[in-house]
């Protein structure tokens, strides 16, 4: 899978079919520890905490993403 701010993310999945809706599934993606995924994964959730964190402020901005691993700012 390829995210626009941290690039390729290699992923495990499981995925569960729901016996009583006829259908659909329920699929859980995972990383390997200590793994550069694992890492990407981990800056993603900093992130998304640090937007929610921040949500209920009156702040009008939200934190720039995270610069790209090996890109420039």
């Amino acid at each position: 899978m390829h995210h626009p701010v941290v690039g390729e993310l290699t992923l495990s999945y499981d995925a569960l079919e729901l016996p009583a809706d006829t259908g659909l599934t329920i699929t859980a993606y995972s990383a390997e520890p200590a793994t550069p995924t694992r890492d990407a994964l981990d800056l993603l959730a900093g992130w998304a905490a640090a937007l929610d964190r921040d949500a209920g402020s009156d702040s009008r901005t939200h934190p720039a993403p995270p610069p790209r691993p090996g890109g420039s700012a």
